[in-house]
């Protein structure tokens, strides 16, 4: 049997548990929704829920691709939190709602005295504030709190071990954070390299999921840095545009620009430069959620479907314009309040036309973030997609020549690879994730933009453009 790296990729709606060889070779793949909780305006997921859905992907993989796994890595987004009890049991979910909303502008309010603290930690602090504060009896019990990807390391390890860059953007947590939030050290995970080795996988683990017990289990990052890695675009001047939840476009730097917006470190000493749009990526998943359902088990064929009935119709969408704000814009300028809308729709308009509004709209939301970053940056060297998204030709070829670029694609499980490269590195089997990714990231697909279509892109983007100031006016 091949020796293989598995890997769980724990996004905003889907978890992914994936197989790759040590020469980066995707092997096999599986992935689950998270289901949604809704009381009011709390929005939650359930933590015990991503586990029981990584054991079931992961015999389900095991079963169809036997092979000799030499290491556990993974990948996650940044921002959940989850609450551990003294037994290892979930005390607390993680919510996606903005209950914490006091707490986490005190502490902006607070960092502004100078100190150091990064988003993210803010808002696992944040979050914790307001458990201890509203469920004391609870709260008594906590042992630890954790990021998403790192509950699942928890599980597979005991361990609470965090990267950099989804924790405190350092080697270590600020004390002065941790004492002015009243947190214990030992509450939160400690921050490791992403190419360490956190711990091994424990007997439990181990008979839950079907893979032998002792793997090394290495911590992987953040998911933005797995996706710039696992593309091949962690390199200086490279350019990775994700096609997610979220539409987000990054780039790699050894000198943070001026007037830039840096999102974090990549570890050790580099900067990662970028701009979201926000549900972007998620809004083409709502559309079909629309027309499908969104308990859709059809839900690939379905995309492949409209993807092609999107192919057919003419650049432009027949004049359509879609706003993708479905949570707002933050880059590149901020407008929380704004939200999403179609504008010159008619009676002749059909789904397939609403559908290819939609794609052109999240590339020209892409476009506008794009230019604010190479205004900051220079021209990329390289610029590589990621993200389920990239399974889309015509969302592929449009977003070239909506940005006049060459955009390269490996496959939509970049996220995954990436936390398998770090595990490579972590093997010993490459000096650093420069020298893995140029091993382990293969190209399959390229697009190339050309003169009339970019040409006509610019006009539908004036179009698009006056949309959206247009739209302003319905801000919240």
């Amino acid at each position: 049997m091949p020796d293989s790296i598995l890997t769980f990729d724990l996004g905003t709606t889907r978890l992914k548990v994936a197989l790759y060889s040590i020469r980066g070779r995707l092997l096999g793949m599986r992935d689950a929704r998270h289901d949604e909780h809704r009381a009011g305006e709390f929005t939650w997921q359930s933590a015990d829920s991503w586990w029981s859905d990584a054991v079931r992907l992961t015999r389900d993989l095991l079963g169809a691709k036997p092979c000799n796994i030499v290491a556990v890595s993974l990948s996650g987004r940044g921002n959940a939190a989850i609450f551990v009890g003294r037994n290892g049991e979930v005390i607390g979910d993680p919510w996606s709602d903005l209950r914490h909303a006091r707490e986490l502008q005190d502490l902006v309010q607070w960092r502004r005295g100078g100190y150091n603290l990064s988003n993210y930690a803010m808002a696992l602090l944040a979050k914790r504030q307001w458990f201890v504060a509203n469920g004391p009896t609870k709260a008594r019990g906590l042992r630890h709190v954790l990021y998403g990807k790192d509950f699942l390391l928890f599980r597979l390890t005991g361990l609470a071990v965090t990267d950099w860059t989804s924790g405190p953007d350092a080697p270590q947590w600020d004390p002065r954070a941790l004492d002015h939030t009243d947190t214990p050290a030992s509450q939160v995970p400690r921050p490791a390299l992403p190419w360490e080795i956190a711990g091994e996988v424990t007997r439990d683990a181990a008979l839950a999921l079907g893979v032998p017990a002792g793997t090394p289990v290495v911590v992987g990052a953040h998911d933005g840095i797995c996706a710039n890695v696992g593309c091949g675009a962690g390199g200086l001047g490279s350019y990775a545009i994700t096609l997610g939840t979220h539409a987000v476009v990054r780039t790699v730097q050894a000198e943070l620009p001026t007037r830039a917006y840096r999102f974090y470190g990549l570890p050790p000493d580099r900067h990662v430069i970028g701009g979201n749009g926000l549900m972007g990526g998620r809004a083409a998943d709502w559309f079909l959620d629309l027309v499908f359902g969104t308990n859709d088990r059809a839900r690939r064929r379905h995309f492949n479907a409209m993807d092609r009935a999107a192919a057919a119709v003419e650049d432009g969408a027949d004049g359509v314009r879609f706003l993708p704000f479905l949570a707002g814009r933050v880059a590149p300028d901020r407008r929380p309040g704004a939200r999403a809308a179609f504008v010159g729709l008619d009676s002749r308009h059909d789904r397939a036309t609403l559908y290819r509004a939609v794609l052109e709209g999240t590339a020209f939301a892409v476009r506008d973030i794009f230019e604010q970053i190479v205004g900051w940056c220079g021209m990329p060297q390289v610029v590589r997609l990621s993200g389920s998204g990239a399974r889309s030709a015509v969302w592929c070829e449009l977003l070239a020549n909506i940005l006049d670029a060459s955009l390269e694609v490996s496959d939509d499980a970049v996220e995954g690879r990436g936390a398998a490269i770090f595990a490579a590195v972590a093997l010993g089997l490459h000096a650093d994730y420069d020298a893995a990714a140029r091993a382990m990231v293969h190209i399959r697909h390229r697009y190339e933009p050309t003169a009339d279509r970019v040409r006509g892109y610019q006009s539908h983007h004036r179009d698009w453009c006056v949309a959206v100031d247009a739209n302003r006016a319905t801000d919240r």
